[in-house]
């Protein structure tokens, strides 16, 4: 990258910010229960972490560090609040990804960038990501080798599926979603969401996230 040019991920934050600033901040709470206002903040949680942006600024920072948030998480949260429609709500019908509305063209890139590495990653480590799962608030499920309930949001919850490779078949993952997340978000934005549910796993494994197509920048 040249000296002085920015990243189209920096510029696509910067570009949200702008339209968060000009956003009903009262009306998104309407929309969205989960969030709530301290000063002039509007605080939620993204995968068990807390965020807080700025309703005078529009700058997401850490609860707890205070640092800015890489920018796939401030995207999350910007499209979240830019993309919910009125009367979203959970309707416990879970699909593959496939099934949501409008995210038939992302399927390859979301195989390819999230699915494979997430089953690559944990492949042999187990107990390491159901550790993980516990660590960030997961409800436990009953399929495959390991699967779990965990909120991206508190309105987008995701259950990963997880089943151990043996010597003739590798390490297999899904991750199922509700089917009213394009409700909530943008169809494109669930790839970004499911890629963040891996790195926050990884993270709390303390494993590399290998085989994967995306970055969190």
């Amino acid at each position: 990258m040249k000296e002085g040019r920015i990243s189209n991920y920096e510029q696509n934050c910067i570009d949200w910010r702008e339209r968060f600033l000009a956003m009903d901040h009262a009306r998104l709470m309407e929309l969205l229960p989960e969030l709530r206002r301290e000063g002039e903040e509007l605080c939620l949680r993204h995968f068990g972490r807390e965020y807080r942006v700025d309703c005078a600024a529009g700058y997401i920072r850490e609860a707890v560090s205070g640092r800015e948030p890489d920018f796939t998480t401030q995207l999350n949260i910007y499209t979240l609040f830019g993309f919910v429609q009125p009367g979203a709500k959970f309707l416990g019908d879970w699909v593959n990804f496939a099934g949501l509305r409008g995210t038939a063209p992302f399927d390859p890139a979301y195989r390819k960038g999230v699915l494979r590495p997430l089953a690559q990653t944990f492949s042999g480590h187990l107990p390491a990501l159901e550790r993980a799962a516990e660590s960030l608030g997961a409800l436990k499920l009953g399929y495959g080798d390991l699967s779990f309930q965990l909120p991206a949001f508190d309105c987008i919850p995701l259950r990963f599926l997880f089943w151990e490779g043996d010597e003739e078949f590798p390490a297999q993952a899904n991750i199922l979603f509700d089917r009213s997340a394009t409700d909530f978000i943008h169809p494109e934005s669930t790839v970004s969401i499911a890629m963040a549910g891996l790195f926050a796993l990884a993270e709390a494994a303390g494993l590399p996230v290998l085989g994967r197509g995306f970055s969190m920048e």
